[in-house]
């Protein structure tokens, strides 16, 4: 393999106007697919397709008709609440405007203008809604207060518990629903937003908060980040090479390959009609930063060739010196990160399959680059183009002085080495998976306080679908007329009371809206508000009576977003208000307790839906799917250095370095706190394909050190490729650095953890790897050909 790789650069370097001719045209070929791009942050696509969870969530939605609610809050300073005029005109104006967004129509939005009381128009049985007439005297006002107090179903919903907020609660299609495959959600928020906005005005303030409104803003906040961040990276990447090499060109050879990495790679997205995912929105940073590394050995080697040969010799002889001492090394390397990320396609999600499968299109850009355009602009440009204006051949590099004390003592070095692993290994037992939507949003961000204002006055902005099915036969089940199921029978609504009662009991638990609720508010209701009616009938044909009532007041499209036609199937809706992965499973597991004691005895299962049941299926899967791609990229790393060193112990020694510093990460997360969530648990794949290139440099410069004693032998690896992998570490981890500024914590997480996690690599190849040789007998494996 080894020889292909040269001859393709050995042709490189004969035709060098070609070679960098031939990709120019490649990356122009790519260039308009970026037009073609599209955007989907949504929530939702993170979700793995095969888990039960995720399948059942889409049922539930067909079934009962649901879509994912965005809550329009309305918060008044006026000394009434919101019973006054202006506060009440405001919603029943902005409620039909709302309704007339492209994709929502009246059907879907919510609020005091569109549901009924107990009071109906003169003559007739046609109820009224609350804001029919509207209240503009004090009578008015007092009888709606008085209504709301009557049906408190409403209150912590559409109205807070002390009247100082009302909400109106828009229903947002979810992408793939049928009729709005493409439909873009981030721009129904940007259309929400403005069509509230010129109702925004004092003494009332409107927000806008929900998971569809986090997952737009939350795309949005990651596309202004990138903005900022590509470029940092991009220009501390140029900083750190030029520090190294002190050449312009080599810094313009090396931003070529990054902008023909970023070209090609996002150009093939937009052709193949892949969007651009949370997951994919980091590939810009990633590919920048990993894909340079192969430059910097390249560039360090050939200066330190030139510096070493001799006058009268001829420059493609130095080019080809350069490509032979360093092809293998960068050629595995880069094979190794391509393989680590490919690792990412064993997901069975399918954002996560592309981040591994358009960032190993990215390496592969890169290995392109650095076997054609590197050696072919070698080529072209003098030696004194790219000649290290102060490298002095023989003298001790910084990277030699600092591991020479630890290499002198190289058991010592192993023993403390070996106690921080051991400390490491201890703070896995604190390691644990949580993860949040709302805590990819910074404490003073807007969206984030709208939130935690909105859980202080509602019931909460999360929303956990509970559904029971009754399974009781058709022959056994109550029938009243043309009605007829499980839910007609008055045990069975009782027994969803209970459900419903525990349920809001529990802690983070803000409200419980179900059947039971809904329907004793009815019969109370139609028994004039009779003192001792709030409760259910006896009878099943009263219970279908209430039914009946209820098909009347909110519409039957509306009841049958609760109990569906077969009076066998109901949701019982919880609002929590921070939910996250933890809270949520502990609720979710006490639930599934009760259900076992009362509910199943009845005939009745318990099934979940909603975005925090998605999002309770999808934090682990990609959690787990993490874990496993870091076994594979550890597995498919071992490999391809065995494959071109024929030696399982050469393998283990590149590999090693980086694994151990993944481990650290692993630990120090544990001792920290620091949860393994969505975003943290990519950071050990990542690690691992890109801090091999470290051990694979150096064992190259070891295997080939020649005769002499193992130390001898480590101490000239650290010497010869050390200040290399110090300049690839600093490069790429400055870059990975720079998401630590992101507004995205998560992201910002990410970042530090793989910079920390590659700086710890670093260190543990010239350091511990060094030390680790220099008291081992030197094998030589046979080198693959």
């Amino acid at each position: 393999m080894t020889r292909w790789l040269r001859r393709w650069a050995e042709w490189a370097i004969a035709r060098p106007r070609l070679a960098i001719a031939l990709v120019g045209l490649l990356t122009l070929a790519a260039a308009p697919g970026l037009l073609r791009l599209r955007v989907r942050t949504d929530g939702r696509a993170l979700a793995p397709p095969g888990d039960p969870t995720v399948r059942f969530d889409a049922e539930v939605r067909q079934h009962f008709g649901l879509r994912d609610p965005i809550v329009v809050m309305i918060e008044t300073a006026h000394r009434d609440g919101i019973y006054n005029p202006a506060t009440l005109a405001r919603v029943a104006a902005l409620t039909p405007a709302l309704a007339r967004l492209p994709g929502i129509g009246t059907d879907n939005v919510i609020s005091l203008a569109t549901e009924r009381r107990d009071r109906v128009y003169p003559n007739t049985l046609t109820f009224r809604p609350f804001l029919d007439p509207p209240p503009t005297t004090p009578e008015l006002l007092a009888t709606l207060r008085g209504d709301l107090a009557a049906q408190p179903i409403f209150t912590g919903v559409l109205v807070s518990a002390g009247g100082r907020a009302t909400a109106i609660l828009v229903g947002a299609p979810a992408i793939g629903d049928p009729g709005f495959a493409g439909y873009d959600r981030t721009l129904l928020v940007r259309r929400i937003a403005a069509t509230a906005r010129p109702y925004d005005r004092p003494p009332d303030r409107i927000l806008v908060v929900g998971a569809p409104v986090a997952e737009a803003l939350l795309g949005g906040t990651i596309h202004r980040d990138l903005v900022l961040m590509l470029p940092l990276a991009v220009a501390l990447i140029a900083f750190v090479m030029w520090l190294g090499c002190r050449r312009a060109w080599a810094v313009a050879i090396g931003l070529g390959e990054v902008l023909c990495c970023l070209v090609c790679t996002f150009g093939l997205m937009g052709w193949v009609g892949i969007p651009v995912y949370l997951t994919t929105y980091l590939l810009p940073v990633i590919v920048t930063t990993v894909g340079v590394a192969d430059e910097i050995h390249l560039i360090w080697r050939y200066q330190r060739v030139l510096a070493r040969t001799p006058a009268g010799a001829t420059h493609p002889a130095a080019v080809r010196a350069t490509v032979q001492e360093v092809m293998r090394p960068v050629a595995l390397s880069s094979l190794a990160a391509l393989v680590a990320f490919l690792s990412f396609l064993t997901s069975d999600i399918a954002p996560v399959r592309f981040f591994g499968l358009f960032a190993a299109v990215g390496m592969l850009v890169c290995i392109v680059y650095a076997l054609t355009v590197v050696p072919a602009a070698f080529s072209l440009l003098t030696p004194e183009a790219l000649r290290h204006p102060c490298l002095a051949p023989g003298a001790a590099t910084p990277a030699a002085r600092l591991a020479a004390p630890f290499l002198r003592r190289p058991r010592a070095t192993l023993a403390g080495l070996g106690v921080v692993t051991m400390a490491m290994v201890a703070g896995l037992r604190g390691l644990q998976v949580q993860d949040s939507w709302i805590e990819s949003f910074p404490e003073g961000s807007p969206f984030r306080q709208a939130t935690a204002r909105a859980n202080a006055l509602f019931d909460g902005t999360h929303v956990l679908l509970a559904h029971l099915a009754f399974d009781e036969p058709d022959d056994r089940a109550p029938r009243a007329g043309e009605r007829h199921g499980p839910l007609l029978d008055p045990r069975a609504l009782g027994a969803v009371g209970g459900f419903e009662a525990f349920a809001a009991a529990r802690p983070r638990v803000g409200g419980v809206l179900g059947p039971y609720g809904e329907l004793t508010t009815v019969n109370y209701l139609s028994h004039a508000r009779g003192r001792g009616t709030r409760s259910i009938p006896a009878r099943p044909d009263r219970v279908a009576r209430l039914v009946g009532y209820l098909d009347e007041i909110q519409g039957e499209r509306r009841r049958r977003e609760l109990i569906d036609d077969g009076l066998r199937r109901t949701l019982v809706t919880l609002f929590l208000k921070d939910a996250n992965y933890r809270q949520t499973a502990a609720l979710m597991a006490a639930l599934r307790a009760y259900e076992r004691v009362h509910l199943r005895p009845l005939g009745a299962r318990l099934g979940f839906a909603g975005d925090v049941a998605v999002s309770q299926a999808m934090i682990p899967a990609i959690v787990g799917n993490q874990i496993v791609s870091l076994l594979l990229a550890l597995a498919g790393s071992l490999a391809a250095v065995w494959l071109f060193y024929r030696s399982f112990g050469v393998a283990l020694a590149a590999s090693l370095p980086s694994a151990l510093a993944a481990l650290w990460i692993f630990g120090t997360m544990g001792w920290a706190g620091i949860p393994l969530g969505v975003a943290t648990s990519m950071f050990s794949a990542i690690t691992l394909g890109i801090g091999v290139d470290y051990g694979v440099h150096f064992m190259e410069r070891y295997l080939a050190a020649g005769e002499g004693t193992a130390a001898a032998a480590a101490r000239y690896a650290v010497e010869t490729v050390g200040p290399e992998i110090v300049a690839d570490t600093l490069a790429v981890a400055l870059g990975f650095g720079i998401l630590a500024l992101s507004r995205v914590p998560t992201i910002a997480r990410l970042g530090a953890l793989v910079a920390v996690a590659l700086l710890a690599s670093s260190l543990l190849t010239l350091v511990g790897l060094a030390a680790l040789l220099a008291v081992r007998g030197r094998r030589r494996p046979t080198s693959a050909s």
